[in-house]
């Protein structure tokens, strides 16, 4: 079998509201839709989200398609090594681009094999996922309604998005309690945008609320400053954005410096570097979630059958999809009930919609997810609140 083609498609789905978070307003959800074709027929599906979608698919189509094509696609690890190598000066965007490619491989993989992409993961250890319920800044009164919601379809864990007025996070977060009780998981994210004092601060104000963990509550590269405020609360931490690849879950291991990894297959390069970083996390005694780059569906039931695959990511998995207006798959993903079922058919186990691939690719909805206003100040992490 021989790869003849890799096609990309760039889609885009309004959110059914804006989502306030602490750098920006997202009001859409976007992904690279990335296709493998071969010669026998069988065609691997995969996706790539992340930051910046037309750099990506310039770094597949001009870049990375030259190590694809004409190569056996069952070779999956040797080809991801080549294209890691060769992007090795401008790895951070090329994991993107890599981890859409290799979860297509790993799609035509196990299509070609009759194997779940969860069994070439490691094997079952969970038929179905649980996912987070995802609250961004609101009036308290709206996110304590929002969580309920989530709660009575059968969410046990709760995500609220916080850091930019500390009276409101506090009132958002006492108001959910109210509504949802102390049993029902919360965690809270601030994005870094503060400072290791305000960190310490607004963390110790919020103790009350028995949240399951804080992530990434001070700027990425500031990992001694992660671990001094890890120190200074009775509330576990999460790494998010100082956690993006194998050598920094290393870097966060070696300062001790969180209790959870909030691992990005998009950003480790692929399910197998994910479950890589998912393995530093069972060795140095850590534990892992799945983040959330607002996937649409192909990238969304990858990053189940990674979770499905070890015992590690023993937490709710981020997710943006049912805040979504539309997907590209025949059938939607259902997580209704707080739990993403992992389809135990060959590959990742979900089809295309073309109709909906063509309209969403020529979606014109608003994307500027990193500011309120694009003519605006722009946010800035590590403030001293």
């Amino acid at each position: 079998m021989q790869i003849t083609s890799v096609t990309t498609t760039a889609v885009r789905t309004s959110t059914r509201e804006p989502l306030t978070w602490p750098g920006g307003v997202r009001q859409s959800a976007s992904g690279l839709v990335v296709e493998i074709a071969t010669d026998e027929g069988i065609c691997g599906v995969g996706e790539a989200p992340g930051p910046t979608l037309p750099t990506i698919r310039t770094v597949i189509e001009q870049e990375l398609t030259q190590f694809l094509v004409g190569q056996d696609p069952l070779r999956t690890e040797w080809l991801v090594h080549r294209m890691e190598e060769f992007s090795r000066n401008w790895s951070g965007i090329a994991a993107y681009a890599i981890a859409g490619l290799e979860i297509a491989l790993l799609d035509l993989k196990g299509k070609a094999l009759g194997a779940p992409v969860v069994e070439l993961l490691g094997g079952v250890c969970s038929d179905r996922v649980p996912v987070v319920g995802y609250l961004f800044i609101d009036d308290p009164e709206a996110n304590a309604r929002k969580a309920k919601a989530f709660v009575d379809a059968g969410y046990t864990e709760l995500k609220l998005k916080v850091g930019r007025d500390f009276h409101q996070d506090h009132d958002s977060i006492a108001a959910i309690r109210d509504a949802v009780g102390t049993d029902v998981k919360l965690r809270i994210d601030a994005n870094m945008i503060w400072s290791v004092p305000a960190a310490i601060k607004w963390i110790r104000g919020l103790e009350k609320f028995d949240l399951q963990y804080v992530e990434q509550p001070v700027p990425d590269f500031d990992v001694a400053g992660l671990a001094q405020v890890r120190r200074s609360v009775s509330v576990p931490i999460a790494a998010d954005e100082a956690c993006t690849d194998v050598r920094s879950a290393l870097e966060l291991v070696r300062h001790d410096a969180c209790d959870v990894f909030v691992v990005y297959p998009s950003e480790a390069g692929g399910l197998t570097r994910a479950r890589q970083i998912a393995a530093v996390a069972e060795a140095a005694g850590k534990w892992c979630a799945i983040g959330s780059w607002a996937e649409l569906g192909p990238a969304t039931i990858a990053n189940a059958h990674l979770a499905a695959a070890t015992t590690t990511f023993a937490f709710a998995s981020d997710t943006h999809y049912p805040l979504q207006e539309e997907d590209v798959l025949v059938a939607p993903l259902d997580m209704s009930d707080g739990l993403l079922a992992v389809p135990r058919v060959p590959g990742l186990g979900v089809e295309l919609d073309r109709a909906a691939m063509e309209r969403l690719a020529n979606n014109q909805v608003r994307e500027s997810v990193f500011y309120d206003d694009i003519q605006g100040e722009a946010p800035r992490v590590g403030q001293i609140l």
